[in-house]
């Protein structure tokens, strides 16, 4: 079991906090809540009271299987709270305005970029997920995440390691992950709700992401575009998860990107993925983050305009003999 100084303090924070607020970063995925959830259960069966604090407008991806919408409030923690801030690699990049607020910041992220901010800031780009990390808390507390805690966490850890096929999942996350099946999360409703509980609008709009695929550097990458019209087309799904994998996953594809606009708020989503290509000082020269072979970004600029930047960087780089 972990032992070091920065869990026990978490875990210490977790036991002796009254009250306590978690947060995620912008454009939460199903790790960023699953750990945010499972953290909140474990705040529950410590006695204390723990709620996830979004900024108004936020948007959250399905997750109705394990997230209680209860305990979602909008608006920063009041002074002096603690706040628990997961899977975000810095405070700017959080779903939360905190101009102002003067509190204990306790960092919980496995991004090897995160900017190691907070009072605690406990951080191991050696985990799966920021879900691997709280059950690493749980485990030093002592307790046992109730079902719906374990089934965050679980759901956490499957996305994160893309159903446990990703470099990213060590004996840890494994670990993790049967102790939560042992707590009460079952797999198959957790591989359902993340990877087939489909719409016929999601699978169309899959089908054209795949269908504008375009190939550059010989082959070597691939970039596709979904834009307001390909949504609309497509009966107005906004619901691309796995799809940048799945471009990934074309023979000879060492890069795939995503490039899809988002209606709502008038800006631009970029998914990467790569096997070997540092994709992440991809995303981070654009404002955005990741990891080596998994980063994205978010933009104002066009999905026409990110794709023909994108086209222009990947083209330049991979058809070098250095990349």
């Amino acid at each position: 079991m972990p032992d070091d100084g920065d869990i026990q303090a978490a875990a210490t924070l977790v036991r002796t906090t009254a009250r306590a607020a978690v947060a995620v970063h912008e454009d939460p995925d199903l790790d960023a809540l699953g750990a945010a959830v499972g953290l909140i259960d474990l705040l529950d069966l410590c006695g204390e009271h723990g709620v996830l604090r979004v900024r108004p407008g936020t948007e959250l991806p399905r997750c109705d299987w394990f997230l209680d919408v209860a305990t979602v409030q909008h608006g920063p923690p009041a002074s002096g709270e603690t706040l628990f801030v997961v899977d975000s690699g810095s405070l700017e990049r959080t779903a939360l305005d905190l101009q102002g607020w003067v509190g204990t910041v306790v960092n919980i992220d496995h991004h090897p970029d995160n900017e190691r901010f907070g009072d605690v800031a406990l951080v191991r780009p050696a985990a799966s997920s920021a879900a691997e990390i709280v059950c690493q808390i749980a485990e030093a507390l002592g307790r046992v995440p109730t079902p719906r805690g374990a089934t965050a966490l679980y759901t956490g850890i499957l996305f994160d390691t893309g159903h446990f096929r990703h470099a990213s999942t060590g004996a840890g996350a494994l670990r993790a992950a049967a102790a939560m099946v042992e707590a009460g999360a079952r797999p198959d409703a957790v591989y359902r709700e993340v990877y087939e509980d489909r719409t016929l609008a999601d699978l169309r709009l899959w089908a054209r992401a795949v269908a504008n695929a375009m190939p550059l550097a010989g082959g070597r990458a691939v970039v596709s575009v979904l834009t307001e019209r390909d949504i609309a087309a497509c009966g107005g799904s906004d619901r691309a998860t796995g799809v940048v994998e799945t471009l990934r996953s074309a023979r000879g594809v060492e890069v795939a990107a995503l490039v899809r606009a988002e209606p709502r708020r008038s800006l631009t989503k970029v998914s990467l993925r790569s096997v070997g290509f540092d994709v992440g000082a991809l995303a981070r020269s654009r404002g955005g983050g990741g990891h080596r072979m998994a980063a994205g970004f978010t933009t104002d600029e066009s999905p026409e305009e990110v794709a023909a930047w994108l086209s222009t960087e990947l083209d330049a780089c991979l058809s070098t003999a250095s990349c």
